[in-house]
């Protein structure tokens, strides 16, 4: 009898927990359906766009035609697995094509796809043709929490195909971080409470001083005892390979705090690369003389908790590209008349 009751006070107890385990689901679902809460975004970005891949340099990419409603706005993977229009392998004659390779920054985070940094310098360059110009392709293959190792390793394995005449790698400063795993468990891929309860534990060690806040994070990235900095140095340095068939251009782009007043914590590291490349025979460019003092530095995010670029960092990003473009590659092979 006694073992009878304490079965049915189990029963009654796992019924309830699962009960409120699905209520919570559903909650958790409905509330985030349409929302700008960065983890639970990103949670849905890798769920709903990526697809794991065998190559352990990549680990993830888009799936192909795939679709998502992330940070309020429509995003779509077209048929190749890039976050732009449907292109041919074969460029049109006439067409000056660029590849842009990024992470989150490139592909677009929170901003539709017109905003984005190469839809906008696409519209930039077109603006002004050259005499032997017909068009400029910037094509977007960026993909996000990808770092250096990834996007090298993607242009080789997939969109060198697109043979493109420019390359362009927005380098962020966290890319000397470790390939990322492409999927985190059964439960976690699925369910959006656990998703929700992993985010919120991070944020709460994070809070507590339990994780290390972000300007001690990204500068520990740089230390040189950091395995994941030699394999972003060994993929930057087989940019001077690719650079033998086609023009390679590295763009670092900041982390958008502290901007402003040349207060920027990681112009050492900026400097770290830009003379590693350097080095290397590789064109490179600092974007953030081009950012800074635009106003607070909130006023280039996409959200007030999430420091992506938004339109207007784009804008000022792409402005910067194109004049790099007209006074480094298309004036010199005299595209441009003066005008």
């Amino acid at each position: 009898m006694q073992f009878r009751r304490l079965l049915l006070k189990t029963m009654v107890l796992v019924s309830s927990l699962v009960f409120t385990a699905l209520i919570s689901e559903v909650s958790l679902r409905v509330a985030f359906y349409q929302s700008k809460d960065f983890a639970m975004e990103m949670w849905k970005y890798a769920v709903q766009l990526k697809r794991p891949v065998a190559d352990p340099a990549l680990r993830f990419v888009h799936a192909p035609n795939s679709h998502a409603f992330l940070m309020g706005v429509d995003v779509n993977i077209n048929s190749k697995g890039l976050r732009d229009y449907e292109y041919s392998f074969a460029r049109s004659p006439g067409t000056y094509r660029i590849m842009m390779l990024g992470d989150s920054t490139t592909f677009g985070w929170g901003v539709p796809l017109e905003a984005t940094i190469p839809k906008l310098l696409e519209h930039e360059l077109n603006q002004r043709l050259p005499p032997i110009i017909d068009k400029f392709e910037v094509i977007n293959a960026g993909i996000g929490n990808y770092n250096t190792v990834q996007e090298v390793a993607y242009y080789e394995t997939f969109t060198k195909a697109f043979d493109p005449d420019l390359v362009i790698l927005i380098f962020f400063i966290n890319d000397p971080e470790p390939v990322q795993a492409g999927r985190k468990g059964f439960l976690i891929d699925r369910s959006y409470l656990a998703a929700f309860a992993t985010s919120r534990f991070d944020m709460f060690l994070r809070r507590f001083g339990k994780r290390p806040d972000w300007k001690t994070y990204y500068a520990s990235l740089y230390e040189n005892d950091n395995p994941a900095l030699k394999a972003c140095e060994g993929a930057l340095a087989s940019l001077a390979t690719i650079g033998r068939s086609r023009l390679v251009l590295v763009a670092l782009l900041p982390e958008l705090r502290q901007i402003n007043d040349d207060s920027y914590p990681f112009r050492a590291q900026h400097q770290q690369i830009s003379s590693f490349l350097r080095a290397k025979g590789i064109q490179v460019i600092d974007l953030i003389n081009g950012l800074k003092d635009h106003g607070a530095e909130s006023t280039l995010w996409v959200a007030p908790a999430d420091d992506h670029p938004n339109g207007k960092a784009n804008a000022l990003i792409a402005k910067q590209l194109r004049d790099w473009l007209w006074v480094n590659v298309m004036c010199p092979h005299s595209l441009y008349q003066s005008q």
